[in-house]
């Protein structure tokens, strides 16, 4: 989840993209026509196009085109803008295959409309570039304390400067280094300069170390700020409004117990099931079609049986099986690609199948988890199972894992879209971060989100 600053510049996009695209819709029909007086013949294009707009904006947001940190790399934002436009005609040329005819010329006015569109958006996104993504709507930071997070978070904001924060200064005594590796942030060693460098440097937010909080020095100083306007937030916040994750610090039975007892929305909970009943179905029927393509597919390359079941943890801890289509080599006689026990997949895996390799780039390998859906095993949306072995094995180094079990596993989730492969401990760690974001932040909203970039990845064969 993004910052307000951050969401009003998405928004900005969203907006100018819109009336580009009717900009470009009302130039089509002038550059068809050489004139606007058919009044119909304007509001039949406005209608159709109006629908239109709304599914080519969500194919800009699945295309990443909403992600502001796309503008400082040009050549990859016009590279996903001539994506979007290409995918955006083969969606218009169906909706007006399958539509009714127009009173006006649908292939020409649509292939107009595109082009005139796509050239404004290529001027847009380069005015926004330069005037808005980096320069406006940005919260200057006061950070007081010094933790590893906070060096984590300095990083991702001298870095990525179109989040819409500034860490313009620091309070800490620890300062070896970070005037190095953080030139532009004024540096201050006592807590008596706290409301010094507000006025300074017209601070909009202090954010504040957990540990420094009971110092009394700070908190004294804190005291002074409550009759200032400045907003004073913890440094978790913060964290997870930048990393997407909760920062392994505040892992104790006190926050589990404030922060994820009261997830359960029942209206969320039967929507929830509702939409993994349809998707389900949906992915069941698509595997009956494709399954005796897949299924020759997978048996001409490696000898094995196509579909593949394990053991997998699930909600509370219970464990099921969980289909997928075969994409390693069946090394062992249970017909998975373990011998020595069980281990993570890392990438570029050599027990990876030629077969296996495609299937896992559009995630086809997924398709026979719609039983698992159907019956109610896991979910369309949540934490990934993981086998009983590496389960117990993560227990051992991280206490609080089984916490992740709290909620139905998913085919997806927000540690997949954000994560690759997690091969080593500290990666494993980041992954339950994300899980544990999600339990509880989880709602539609969130689980669109997910779905969208979902999506993405399947679109564009990042599956692993």
């Amino acid at each position: 989840m993004q910052n307000i600053n951050y969401r009003i510049k998405q928004l900005l996009l969203l907006f100018g993209d819109g009336m580009i695209f009717f900009c470009g819709t009302v130039i089509a029909l002038l550059i068809r026509r050489g004139t606007l007086t058919d009044i119909l013949e304007l509001q039949d294009a406005l209608h159709s196009f109006g629908i239109l707009m709304f599914f080519w904006i969500v194919v800009h947001y699945i295309n990443g085109v909403y992600d502001i940190g796309k503008h400082k790399t040009p050549k990859l934002l016009f590279t996903r803008l001539f994506q979007a436009a290409c995918t955006n005609a083969v969606i218009g040329v169906m909706f007006f295959y399958l539509s009714p005819q127009y009173t006006f010329s649908p292939k020409t006015i649509l292939f107009l409309t595109i082009l005139v569109s796509y050239i404004l958006l290529v001027f847009w996104r380069y005015a926004f570039s330069l005037f808005f993504a980096t320069k406006t709507l940005s919260s200057h930071i006061l950070f007081v304390g010094h933790t590893p997070e906070m060096e984590e978070l300095a990083t991702i904001l001298s870095e990525q400067p179109e989040r819409g924060y500034t860490l313009v200064a620091w309070i800490t005594p620890e300062q070896y280094g970070l005037k190095q590796r953080f030139p532009k942030t004024t540096f201050y060693s006592s807590v008596t300069a706290i409301r010094p460098s507000i006025t300074v440097h017209a601070i909009h937010d202090v954010i504040i170390a957990s540990e420094m909080r009971n110092d009394t020095a700070v908190r004294r100083e804190l005291y002074e700020l409550l009759f200032w306007k400045v907003n004073i937030r913890s440094l978790t916040s913060l964290y997870e409004v930048l990393t997407g994750r909760i920062p392994p610090y505040t892992f104790s039975e006190s926050w589990f117990l404030d922060h994820l007892q009261h997830t359960a929305h029942p209206v969320y909970e039967r929507t929830h099931r509702f939409f993994d009943i349809s998707i389900g179905v949906c992915m069941y029927i698509s595997f009956i079609i494709l399954y005796p393509f897949v299924a020759l597919a997978i048996r001409l390359d490696s000898p094995g049986s196509a579909i593949f079941k394990q053991e997998r943890v699930g909600l509370c801890g219970t464990p099921f099986f969980l289909y997928k289509f075969r994409s390693m080599y069946a090394l062992a006689k249970d017909g998975s690609a373990e011998i020595d026990g069980a281990q993570f997949a890392i990438k570029d895996d050599k027990r990876i199948t030629r077969v296996g390799t495609f299937l896992r780039k559009i995630r086809l390998d997924e398709l026979p988890q719609a039983i698992n859906l159907i019956k109610g095993d896991i979910s369309l949306i949540g934490p990934r199972p993981e086998r009983p072995d590496i389960v117990h094995a993560l227990e051992t180094t991280m206490p609080y894992y089984p916490v992740r079990h709290i909620i139905k596993p998913g085919i997806t989730g927000w540690a997949q879209v954000n994560q690759h492969y997690t091969d080593t401990l500290e990666q494993s760690l980041q992954k339950l971060q994300y899980d544990l974001y999600y339990i509880k932040n989880r709602s539609l909203v969130l689980d669109l989100s997910i779905i969208l970039k979902t999506v993405n990845v399947v679109m564009r064969g990042m599956g692993q």
